[in-house]
């Protein structure tokens, strides 16, 4: 959670825990990727989802994220990757930087503005599956 940022749900007994950002975000991947499973992955080509959740991942982990590492995340090709990076990059969600410690490398990040709407997202789509009924979603790795 953002510094300074106040979780929209107050604190509730056991039975009504709702389970954090992360693990929204990592069932979201988990449910992404069985989908694959299921039908031809080249179905579900626009890889913007997949970049979010991969970057608020490594955001809540506390570990930068390279381009090369967000090509492999989204399972999409590399060329549509880096498209939809600038994509992201100019539509402000995302920002790009030299890794200080490799210049070769470029890492990839949340901009303040991506942050705040993917945590949007994530409570959202928390408050609906609460709405629904669906109770506590347990981790998946």
């Amino acid at each position: 959670m953002a510094e300074g940022r106040q979780s929209i749900y107050p604190a509730q007994d056991d039975a009504d825990i709702v389970p954090p950002r992360l693990t929204i975000a990592l069932a979201w991947v988990s449910a992404r990727q069985a989908r694959d499973r299921a039908l031809d992955s080249s179905l579900f080509v626009n890889p913007a989802w997949d970049i979010l959740l991969d970057l608020y991942i490594c955001y809540a982990r506390g570990r930068p994220e390279c381009v090369t590492d967000v090509c492999v995340a989204s399972t999409a090709p590399p060329t549509t990757v880096l498209r939809w990076i600038t994509i992201l990059e100019d539509r402000g969600l995302i920002a790009r930087s030299s890794d200080p410690r490799d210049r070769r490398r470029t890492l990839v990040e949340l901009s303040p503005h991506g942050l705040i709407k993917m945590e949007e997202a994530l409570d959202a789509s928390i408050e609906s599956d609460h709405r629904l009924g669906l109770g506590r979603v347990r981790l998946v790795e």
